[in-house]
């Protein structure tokens, strides 16, 4: 029997998703990597999870808050299962954009340093309840829909953004204990850096400076799928932003380091759900 390809690009069925989740929801405590076509801002508010992003990590606790950019690979590995309680918000890519005003520029939330890989920064106890609560009524607007909805889910957006941009412009990041191993994070950076080639376990070898078997056990270990899974994933999310861009998906198969389109295609399909012609017009 063939076995079913979980994707790793979930796509947003709507503009704004805003969720605060309890342990009373289905948690899924080691959440392999995935990414999606839309930011992420989560706030922790009980428990301690490990967080990972591309290139680096950090365990969270109440008050931390992470910035995640469209596309941008991401993983939490739950550490205390009995007790994880979250803001999760997804906004569609360039929304933030149009709401940022006053110049105030939401963009600098997610912008990667070298020394807070994760976009992290820790809110104040009175931040924390003050988000939760603009959090809850926006979950409420979206699901209620009621007279006005639009402009009070914007306004609630604007708030939570704006108590986030603060502490960025202001440099408030805490300091980043690093909890991903530095091989893994040397890993990620060989296939950013070459996703468009034919990237090969020896190619990786000559360039990490270790056994193979070995770079593919931390690997894993660290995101809860394989090389090969994550190099096809990159390379399908690389094709989601040249496509947007406007690129042929012949052009796309190619500059992405496929050398078959049909090849490219049917992996393209397992991964997104539709064929890449389907989704350069869907998002067009």
């Amino acid at each position: 029997m063939e076995q079913k390809v979980r994707r790793r690009f979930v796509a947003m069925d709507s503009e704004i998703i805003c969720e605060c989740k309890t342990i009373r929801d289905p948690v899924d405590s080691s959440m392999d990597l995935h990414n999606h076509d839309g930011d992420e801002i989560l706030m922790v508010l009980d428990g301690i999870i490990d967080f990972y992003v591309e290139g680096g990590g950090a365990r969270l606790e109440r008050g931390d808050l992470i910035c995640i950019r469209e596309f941008d690979f991401h993983r939490g590995a739950l550490q205390t299962k009995e007790q994880y309680n979250r803001v999760v918000i997804n906004v569609k890519g360039g929304l933030l954009k149009q709401l940022a005003s006053y110049g105030i520029d939401f963009d600098v939330c997610f912008q990667k340093l070298p020394d807070n890989p994760l976009n992290r920064i820790h809110l104040s106890e009175s931040e924390v309840e003050q988000v939760e609560n603009y959090a809850k009524i926006l979950q409420g607007s979206l699901v209620k829909k009621p007279l006005g909805n639009e402009m009070e889910t914007e306004a609630l957006l604007r708030l939570i953004m704006v108590v986030a941009t603060r502490h960025f412009i202001n440099k408030k990041a805490p300091r980043n204990t690093e909890i991903m191993p530095e091989l893994v994070v040397k890993t990620f950076d060989y296939i950013e850096k070459h996703i468009s080639e034919e990237i090969s376990l020896k190619r990786l070898e000559e360039n990490v400076y270790h056994n193979g078997t070995y770079i593919s056990r931390c690997f894993k270990r660290v995101t809860g799928i394989t090389l090969q899974q994550f190099i096809i994933a990159k390379k399908i999310t690389l094709s989601c932003k040249l496509l947007n861009e406007g690129h042929s998906p012949c052009d796309v198969c190619y500059m992405t380091g496929f050398n078959n389109y049909s090849n490219y295609s049917r992996t393209f399909a397992k991964q997104i759900g539709m064929s890449p012609k389907q989704y350069q017009m869907k998002n067009r």
